[in-house]
């Protein structure tokens, strides 16, 4: 139906006053939109207009905190409201019109026990068959890894963001992304268990990888040609073979943090994501150790033509002595000649709240070294994040930075860090 013939109608059929019901369709589904499912489903008692509206909804959003379930409820009182939730959600995605395609399909929830797992599947597999543009599942908890993601099958054609917490990935996964999803255009998978060894991907433009379980072991790809902004923090623990990316010039940020756990990624695979990355002009780089970044330690060290800005966050925290650490720094910043703006946060020194019994030194003393001097000719400051100073160190790291980097200026700045 026309708008002007859906607002006339609309008009006639409303109460005298009752504007809101008066508006076109278009208007309604867009306040609908962003309403959480049982206020959406409430709005079938205002008027005969909103009696079956939310049957058509653009949007599905299912939260078990609007049933008053958290991680801290348990017991009766957790199954009385996981009851409710259970009736009302099955319902709403029973009765909702298999002839409309959704825009979006949320779900948050927690399925604490294995019977509760199959009723969880079968809202996913329900609200994939809707054939969202969106589809966000949201399963947070120790226990929600255990929960396999179902396969998103010949709805995946209109799929353009896609964001999971706490699933299971099965190898089929990797496939289904390259070949299936031709306008994905976000991919958002975080605490997931996955079995898959790739992700390619023609269209993404935004991927973010952070904290997966990699069951495989083996070594992880990612190919992507149109990719805009990626982030990735991975443990040493489940991706001790490295990771390689291939990506174009579109790569516009990169966020790469590296959570050791305990280990640490070898030089080599450090070093192997930098030559990946050498072309993005913005580089945020966390949890790198000191001789990755030396030059002279590779012959295949890359140079960093386009990069303006670059963000180091507790990088340099391995055991070498400080002015080694800045001898790295120095010669990474040289081969960076386009820099602009460098940050370093929380670097080149611990900051450890079981230091602080110990006796801290009454002075410092700076010898003259004749050490190296480097060139970045762009890079006119360095901004110095820090959230403690202890035993003198950041007096030290002041100086050395000014020692080696003659020609820039320096802000110090306290912060702390996520």
């Amino acid at each position: 139906m026309p708008p002007a013939q859906s607002a006339k109608r609309a008009s006639a059929e409303s109460p005298s006053g009752d504007r809101l019901s008066a508006l076109p369709d278009a208007l309604l589904y867009a306040v609908l939109y962003f309403l959480p499912a049982p206020q959406a489903v409430q709005t079938s008692v205002l008027s005969r207009r909103w009696r079956h509206l939310w049957r058509t909804s653009p949007c599905v959003s299912i939260d078990m905190r609007e049933f008053g379930i958290t991680m801290a409820i348990c017991g009766k009182f957790l199954k009385q409201r996981w009851r409710k939730f259970e009736d009302f959600t099955t319902s709403l995605l029973l009765f909702r019109s298999s002839d409309v395609s959704l825009d979006k399909f949320l779900l948050y929830t927690t399925p604490s026990v294995p019977k509760r797992m199959l009723v969880v599947d079968r809202w996913v597999r329900r609200g994939i068959m809707y054939c969202p543009q969106v589809i966000e599942v949201l399963i947070p908890g120790p226990q929600a890894v255990a929960f396999p993601f179902p396969h998103l099958g010949a709805s995946s054609c209109r799929l353009k963001r896609l964001n999971l917490l706490g699933v299971c990935l099965d190898h089929r996964f990797g496939e289904q992304i390259r070949s299936q999803c031709p306008v994905l255009e976000e991919l958002e998978l975080r605490k997931c268990r996955h079995s898959f060894e790739e992700i390619t991907s023609s269209s993404l433009k935004r991927l973010i990888i952070d904290t997966l379980v990699n069951e495989t072991g083996n070594h992880f790809v990612i190919r992507t040609t149109s990719v805009v902004y990626l982030q990735m923090t991975v443990s040493s623990v489940w991706y001790s073979n490295g990771i390689s990316v291939h990506v174009t010039d579109s790569l516009v940020k990169a966020f790469i943090h590296l959570r050791c756990k305990g280990g640490t990624f070898s030089l080599d695979k450090q070093r192997s994501l930098l030559v990946d990355l050498c072309n993005v002009p913005t580089l945020v780089l966390r949890g790198f150790q000191t001789k990755a970044m030396l030059v002279e330690e590779s012959d295949k060290f890359p140079v960093f033509r386009n990069m303006k800005t670059m963000s180091l966050a507790e990088c340099f925290l391995d055991k070498c002595h400080l002015y080694a650490k800045l001898e790295a720094l120095g010669s990474f910043l040289q081969n960076a000649p386009c820099l602009k703006k460098l940050t370093l946060l929380c670097c080149m020194f611990r900051t450890d709240s079981t230091m602080k019994g110990q006796i801290l030194r009454k002075s410092i003393s700076l010898p003259h070294h004749h050490g190296r001097t480097f060139q970045c000719p762009m890079l006119k400051s360095i901004e110095v994040v820090y959230q403690a100073d202890l035993d003198n160190q950041l007096t030290e790291l002041l100086w050395g930075i000014g020692r080696i980097l003659p020609n820039v200026s320096i802000t110090l700045t306290y912060r702390l860090l996520d």
